[in-house]
């Protein structure tokens, strides 16, 4: 089978692909945090460029984000190999997606939560950190997901620089055996890795739903002492004398 045969080769790209794919989540983590500290903060004149910012990563389609950054930062004296340069272009742009989720995520959080941690002693990133984010996480961890898996997809877009990946293997793979063979396994090739996408895509969903049921416990277990029905009063039975 051609799959058998190319195992190796095969596996090389989707270990290129799933290095990537972290690598993206990791660096759109870090730029959702720092876009959203930027739309949070109270000075104008640093909430509207970055604002203006994130909006425009926003807006612009990705693959032109990917080719902007790859031919455009060598003129900046910034070169990049296709890796790392698909790399920093998806991720800024999934950061500028991830930081309104967890914007929105913080702003749910009500007011008087941070100033019940304060008056514990539980001030700047330690309140942050120990009150706030564990209470915004169930609001943060659905688009978030989302997001993540979106990451994971958008990694393809490294076979357009070149990058050794799943898809670009695939690519390589269905040219030589074309030529060297006759008959195009495209239909095979393109739908075992569908299968694999797939597979990531789903592991990462679930995943993120076991986070979500953690972060919701206390939510339900204080629900269902709201719910709890009191113990009816006792009925005092009049005795015979």
């Amino acid at each position: 089978m051609l799959l058998l045969e190319f195992k190796t080769f095969l596996l090389d790209g989707l270990l290129n692909t799933l290095l990537l794919s972290l690598v993206m989540i990791a660096g759109g983590t870090l730029f959702a945090v720092i876009f959203a500290t930027g739309l949070s903060a109270r000075s104008a004149w640093l909430r509207r460029p970055v604002y203006g910012l994130v909006e425009c990563l926003r807006d612009i389609p990705l693959m032109v984000t990917v080719l902007m950054t790859y031919f455009l930062l060598p003129h900046a004296g910034v070169s990049l190999n296709p890796f790392w340069s698909s790399a920093l272009s998806v991720s800024v742009w999934g950061g500028a997606n991830g930081a309104h989720i967890i914007r929105a995520g913080l702003l749910s959080v009500p007011h008087g939560q941070r100033e019940a941690a304060a008056s514990f002693g539980l001030r700047g990133w330690k309140g942050l950190a120990l009150v706030i984010v564990p209470q915004a996480m169930p609001i943060i961890l659905p688009p978030y997901v989302s997001l993540v898996t979106s990451l994971l997809q958008a990694s393809s877009l490294g076979a357009v620089l070149g990058v050794n990946e799943l898809l670009r293997s695939a690519q390589i793979l269905i040219e030589q055996t074309t030529i060297a063979r006759g008959g195009s396994p495209a239909y095979l090739i393109y739908g075992s890795i569908l299968i694999v996408y797939f597979a990531l895509c789903w592991t990462i969903s679930a995943i993120g739903a076991k986070l979500e049921r953690h972060f919701r416990k206390p939510y339900h277990r204080g629900a269902e002492r709201v719910h709890q029905p009191e113990p009816a009063p006792a009925v005092l039975q009049p005795t015979m004398t």
